[in-house]
């Protein structure tokens, strides 16, 4: 039921991305309001750069999160007891706004597109990284 709850939320972000209100937000996904956003594809990689698709829950990255940028906060979406992270810096560069931080052993930066809300997101740790796809949505 998790799992469906979950396949549930990212199809929501994802049909909220494609309707009307998304052409009329086009430029909009600039942090001046908080996104919500959704891992859709995961790839964790060993130092031996030897890579698998994983869901974002196994990697410890959350599958729906907030993106706050007038607060400088990164929090969960959908869980019993939701985390939160420190946005360190954010950054621009052609339409794209560049969020970063760390939270733990790992360091973490968020990519999101301006125009459209698509989102790239890399985490990496001692040994470790992950690439992360996903979509961010108005609320």
């Amino acid at each position: 039921m998790k799992v469906l709850g979950w396949w549930v939320a990212v199809l929501g972000v994802a049909v909220a991305g494609l309707g009307p209100r998304a052409s009329a937000a086009a430029g909009k996904y600039d942090g001046s309001v908080p996104l919500v956003c959704a891992a859709t594809t995961v790839s964790e990689c060993d130092a031996d750069g030897r890579c698998q698709r994983r869901n974002a829950e196994k990697v410890n990255f959350p599958p729906l999160f907030k993106v706050d940028v007038k607060a400088m906060k990164l929090w969960e979406l959908g869980a019993e007891k939701p985390r939160e992270t420190a946005i360190r810096n954010v950054d621009r560069a052609n339409n794209k706004m560049i969020l970063s931080g760390a939270e733990g052993e790992r360091g973490w930066t968020v990519l999101v597109n301006e125009a459209n809300g698509k989102m790239s997101a890399t985490a990496g740790g001692d040994g470790e990284g992950f690439v992360i796809f996903g979509q961010c949505a108005l609320p």
